[in-house]
């Protein structure tokens, strides 16, 4: 099991807070999994099993956004997901 531990930043790299961040699919079926970005865009949860996983975020202000990630066998990962990579958002 491994512990994702992201942040949701804006084009300018400023973080997007109350964002929800959930998996949309993952490589096993699951629950819901989820978490709600912190005031610094900052989210945790865990991704049972390694493979690949994409990851959904819905802000209010920037709208949905999707990413692909792959998930090792480590421990703990880091990931940043940046709205603006392509024309979403305001």
């Amino acid at each position: 099991m491994t512990v994702l531990h992201g942040r949701v930043v804006d084009r300018k790299g400023e973080p997007v807070k109350d964002a929800v961040v959930y998996i949309v699919s993952a490589p096993v079926s699951l629950p819901d999994i989820g978490a709600l970005t912190d005031e610094e865009g900052q989210f945790s949860f865990f991704a049972p099993v390694p493979g690949r996983y994409t990851l959904g975020v819905r802000s209010e202000r920037w709208g949905a956004t999707q990413v692909d990630i792959v998930v090792g066998e480590e421990p703990e990962q880091q990931i940043t997901i940046r709205y603006g990579a392509s024309d979403e958002g305001p």
